[in-house]
Protein backbone atom coordinates (compact mmCIF):
# COMPACT_ATOMS: atom_id res chain seq x y z
CA UNK A 1 0.00 0.00 0.00
CA UNK A 2 1.57 3.75 -0.80
CA UNK A 3 1.88 5.80 1.81
CA UNK A 4 0.58 9.24 0.97
CA UNK A 5 2.82 12.45 1.60
CA UNK A 6 2.14 13.87 4.97
CA UNK A 7 2.53 17.88 5.41
CA UNK A 8 -0.99 18.83 3.25
CA UNK A 9 -3.09 20.80 6.02
CA UNK A 10 -2.54 17.46 8.12
CA UNK A 11 -5.26 15.55 5.60
CA UNK A 12 -5.10 11.93 4.39
CA UNK A 13 -5.21 11.32 0.92
CA UNK A 14 -3.35 11.43 -2.63
CA UNK A 15 -1.87 14.80 -3.88
CA UNK A 16 -3.08 16.06 -7.30
CA UNK A 17 -1.12 15.94 -10.36
CA UNK A 18 0.84 18.56 -10.88
CA UNK A 19 -0.96 20.11 -13.56
CA UNK A 20 -4.24 20.79 -11.48
CA UNK A 21 -2.18 21.87 -8.54
CA UNK A 22 -0.96 24.86 -10.47
CA UNK A 23 -4.31 25.67 -11.50
CA UNK A 24 -5.23 25.37 -8.50
CA UNK A 25 -4.60 28.35 -5.59
CA UNK A 26 -4.82 25.84 -2.76
CA UNK A 27 -1.92 22.81 -2.10
CA UNK A 28 -5.50 20.67 -0.82
CA UNK A 29 -4.90 16.97 -1.37
CA UNK A 30 -8.22 14.88 -2.74
CA UNK A 31 -9.26 12.10 -0.75
CA UNK A 32 -8.56 8.22 -1.96
CA UNK A 33 -10.79 6.93 -4.64
CA UNK A 34 -9.26 3.21 -3.60
CA UNK A 35 -7.87 1.23 -0.28
CA UNK A 36 -6.45 -1.73 -1.09
CA UNK A 37 -4.07 -3.74 -0.24
CA UNK A 38 -2.73 -6.33 -2.39
CA UNK A 39 -0.99 -9.53 -1.27
CA UNK A 40 1.25 -11.62 -2.93
CA UNK A 41 0.03 -15.11 -4.57
CA UNK A 42 0.05 -16.93 -1.30
CA UNK A 43 -3.17 -15.86 -0.68
CA UNK A 44 -4.24 -18.63 -2.50
CA UNK A 45 -2.62 -21.47 -1.01
CA UNK A 46 -3.49 -19.99 2.69
CA UNK A 47 -7.31 -19.90 1.20
CA UNK A 48 -6.47 -23.65 0.21
CA UNK A 49 -5.00 -24.61 3.97
CA UNK A 50 -8.10 -23.32 5.89
CA UNK A 51 -9.91 -25.82 4.02
CA UNK A 52 -7.13 -28.95 4.70
CA UNK A 53 -9.38 -31.21 7.54
CA UNK A 54 -8.09 -30.59 11.14
CA UNK A 55 -5.59 -33.51 11.43
CA UNK A 56 -3.79 -32.31 8.40
CA UNK A 57 -3.21 -28.91 9.93
CA UNK A 58 -2.04 -30.44 13.51
CA UNK A 59 0.73 -31.38 11.29
CA UNK A 60 1.74 -29.27 9.17
CA UNK A 61 2.69 -25.22 9.17
CA UNK A 62 1.05 -22.77 6.89
CA UNK A 63 4.30 -22.57 5.35
CA UNK A 64 5.10 -26.58 4.87
CA UNK A 65 1.45 -25.96 2.82
CA UNK A 66 2.43 -23.52 0.30
CA UNK A 67 5.09 -26.02 -0.48
CA UNK A 68 3.12 -28.48 -0.57
CA UNK A 69 0.37 -27.13 -2.35
CA UNK A 70 2.94 -25.65 -5.21
CA UNK A 71 4.21 -29.39 -5.40
CA UNK A 72 1.33 -31.06 -6.06
CA UNK A 73 0.68 -28.63 -8.91
CA UNK A 74 3.89 -29.26 -10.36
CA UNK A 75 3.47 -33.02 -10.28
CA UNK A 76 0.18 -32.77 -11.91
CA UNK A 77 1.29 -30.40 -14.46
CA UNK A 78 4.18 -32.91 -15.45
CA UNK A 79 6.64 -30.52 -14.20
CA UNK A 80 8.34 -32.44 -11.47
CA UNK A 81 8.54 -36.62 -12.27
CA UNK A 82 8.04 -38.39 -9.14
CA UNK A 83 7.86 -42.60 -8.86
CA UNK A 84 4.67 -43.73 -8.55
CA UNK A 85 3.39 -46.01 -5.96
CA UNK A 86 -0.02 -46.86 -7.52
CA UNK A 87 -2.28 -46.09 -10.93
CA UNK A 88 -5.63 -46.68 -11.82
CA UNK A 89 -7.22 -46.40 -15.16
CA UNK A 90 -7.52 -42.32 -15.09
CA UNK A 91 -5.62 -42.16 -12.01
CA UNK A 92 -1.95 -41.70 -10.73
CA UNK A 93 -0.88 -42.14 -6.63
CA UNK A 94 2.50 -40.37 -5.29
CA UNK A 95 3.76 -39.93 -1.63
CA UNK A 96 3.41 -36.97 0.14
CA UNK A 97 6.52 -35.94 1.15
CA UNK A 98 5.48 -33.50 3.21
CA UNK A 99 2.74 -36.00 5.32
CA UNK A 100 4.20 -39.05 5.73
CA UNK A 101 0.37 -41.21 6.44
CA UNK A 102 -1.27 -39.59 3.21
CA UNK A 103 -0.49 -40.14 -0.49
CA UNK A 104 -1.23 -37.63 -3.59
CA UNK A 105 -3.77 -38.85 -5.88
CA UNK A 106 -3.64 -37.26 -9.55
CA UNK A 107 -6.62 -37.42 -11.73
CA UNK A 108 -6.09 -37.26 -15.52
CA UNK A 109 -8.96 -35.15 -15.48
CA UNK A 110 -11.59 -32.98 -13.55
CA UNK A 111 -14.33 -35.55 -13.73
CA UNK A 112 -16.30 -36.72 -10.63
CA UNK A 113 -15.71 -40.35 -10.17
CA UNK A 114 -17.91 -42.41 -8.00
CA UNK A 115 -15.15 -44.60 -7.41
CA UNK A 116 -11.50 -45.44 -8.39
CA UNK A 117 -10.03 -48.47 -8.58
CA UNK A 118 -5.79 -48.33 -7.79
CA UNK A 119 -3.62 -50.97 -8.22
CA UNK A 120 -1.09 -50.77 -5.40
CA UNK A 121 1.34 -52.35 -2.80
CA UNK A 122 0.37 -49.37 -0.49
CA UNK A 123 -2.26 -49.47 1.75
CA UNK A 124 -4.57 -46.82 0.36
CA UNK A 125 -7.28 -45.46 2.01
CA UNK A 126 -10.20 -42.93 1.06
CA UNK A 127 -9.70 -39.32 0.01
CA UNK A 128 -10.05 -36.75 2.69
CA UNK A 129 -9.32 -33.57 0.77
CA UNK A 130 -9.69 -32.57 -2.50
CA UNK A 131 -8.35 -28.74 -4.21
CA UNK A 132 -10.72 -26.58 -5.21
CA UNK A 133 -9.48 -24.58 -7.81
CA UNK A 134 -8.43 -28.13 -9.82
CA UNK A 135 -10.48 -31.24 -8.92
CA UNK A 136 -7.83 -33.77 -10.03
CA UNK A 137 -5.91 -33.18 -6.96
CA UNK A 138 -6.25 -35.21 -4.06
CA UNK A 139 -5.13 -36.80 -0.69
CA UNK A 140 -5.84 -39.77 0.28
CA UNK A 141 -4.84 -41.05 3.72
CA UNK A 142 -3.09 -44.25 4.08
CA UNK A 143 -5.42 -47.46 5.57
CA UNK A 144 -4.70 -48.86 8.83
Amino acid sequence: MKIPPIGSFGTFGVLRHKESRENSKTNFIKPLEKDTISFGTNVRYIKKYVTLPEEIKKILNPQDAIDMFRDMEWVAKGVIKRGKIGEGEHSKVYKNPWLEDYYLLILDNDDNYDTITIYSGENIGDSIWQDEDNKSIQILKRAS
